[in-house]
């Protein structure tokens, strides 16, 4: 008895686990996608991101592109030659990091428009 009462705890303990450690998978800019309109900037409020989480970025290209870049090119709108990872896609998926992850569409004048979200996931 004490032994399946074991295996028992051992495969909840193991279920735990799996739950605790699942990645979600958010759309960018939801039913919109990576496009060019205002409110993508403020798409990330409200959610909660997790280190793993993957992120989905469905657009057209060209015109668009999605470039991985650190906090100045964010705020710049211009990874300046060498942002750390350019996708190309149209259906490119991303898993975030721990901390601040920010993205911009290659174009500067979309950026500028709003085309470009920062994602700050934790542990």
């Amino acid at each position: 008895m004490r032994s399946i009462v074991l295996i028992g705890l051992g495969f909840l303990f193991f279920l735990l686990q799996i739950t605790a450690t699942s990645a979600t998978e958010y759309v960018v800019g939801g039913n919109k996608g990576w496009d060019l309109y205002p409110e993508l900037y403020y798409w990330p409020n409200g959610k909660h991101f997790k280190a793993g989480d993957v992120l989905i970025f469905n657009y057209r290209n060209p015109p668009y592109t999605v470039e991985a870049v650190n906090e100045s090119q964010y705020i710049n709108c211009n990874a300046m030659g060498h942002p750390k990872k350019v996708y190309t896609s149209g259906h490119d998926r991303v898993v975030v990091h721990k901390g601040l992850n920010y993205f911009i569409c290659g174009n500067i004048d979309y950026c500028m428009y709003g085309m470009r979200i920062a994602v700050n996931a934790t542990k």
